[in-house]
């Protein structure tokens, strides 16, 4: 298949087709390769699960492949598929889903939600709040008899949950009881428990108003083999649960060997076997520290275009 063009977005490739079809392709390990479908919402860019594995480039070489690239420019903001709930079902979005909703909604625009009247929905567990302003808010049960909120951000079609503004003070059977009596949220296609939006380019502007703070950068999001499930980090060190059975492993090893010098021929080998693997932990946590070091930072700031 033919290539139109090609870009650099964080640590992955964005190749446009002559058909319209978008994918991302990123370096995953050591000289391993995944990618998948991206799709355009509005002013978003939804990279979606990983579908397709192979060798390629190794981590320096790939890295040298995205700087002579252009960076993405076609929308203002990216984010991932695993990251969004369908409406519907609370459920991650998945590749069909999107591809399904876009073939329904093209040549369509998403429903304004400066024209909705004042109204108050049910979300989840949450309480979607219209104001006469036209301003969204969210709000929910924290518990011990406190209620939490924060604004709301409609993007696209999406609605995004900012952060935590404000708490009060209400029962769980009281919020419960007026939630339930609210009708289903149902003005966007899609929703986040948190502003997840990223900016595809950092411009340099005092007065834009920033929708996009969320700190994460690509690199720190997950390709591994559990695409659907959000907030996932295939590039996090060892667990440190991992590594302290380890080296409690190691220490009941020498308590025996100085215990028994019987077992000594036994316990040696099982010493050395847990000391490499160790130095595996270790080797792989420098390795994934070297990979972060490639990454862009992105400070998010929201173009007024």
């Amino acid at each position: 298949m033919r290539h139109e063009n090609i870009y650099r977005l964080g640590e992955c490739l964005i190749t446009e087709y002559e058909n319209g079809l978008l994918r991302w392709e990123t370096h995953f390990n050591f000289g391993v390769q995944r990618s998948g479908k991206c799709y355009i919402f509005g002013n978003i860019l939804i990279l979606g699960n990983w579908s397709h594995e192979e060798s390629g480039y190794l981590q320096l070489e790939f890295s040298e492949l995205l700087q002579k690239l252009p960076i993405w420019n076609r929308t203002h903001y990216y984010c991932f598929s695993s990251e969004l709930l369908d409406v519907s079902t609370g459920q991650s979005l998945m590749n069909d889903f999107l591809e399904r909703y876009i073939a329904l909604t093209r040549g369509t625009s998403s429903k304004p939600l400066m024209n909705m009247s004042p109204e108050m929905f049910r979300l989840g567990r949450y309480q979607i709040t219209i104001d006469d302003n036209g301003k969204v808010s969210w709000q929910t049960y924290g518990g011990l008899n406190r209620v939490v909120g924060g604004r709301c951000v409609f993007e696209s079609g999406i609605l995004f949950m900012d952060e935590q503004e404000y708490e009060g003070v209400q029962s769980k059977l009281e919020f419960l009881k007026k939630l339930t009596q609210l009708p289903k949220w149902d003005n966007s296609v899609a929703w986040c428990r948190s502003l997840v939006l990223r900016a595809c380019q950092y411009k340099q502007s005092e007065n834009s108003d920033s929708i996009a703070h969320n700190q994460d950068t690509m690199d720190e999001y997950s390709f591994d083999d559990k695409p659907s499930a959000p907030y996932l980090n295939q590039y996090k060190e060892p667990s440190k649960k991992l590594l302290r059975l380890s080296f409690k492993w190691l220490e009941t090893a020498w308590h025996r060997i100085r215990g028994g010098k019987r077992r000594l021929k036994y316990l040696i080998p099982l010493f050395a076997v847990g000391l490499m693997l160790g130095l595996v932990l270790l080797w792989y946590s420098v390795e994934k520290k070297s990979h972060f070091s490639h990454g862009n930072k992105y400070h998010h700031k929201h173009d007024d275009d």
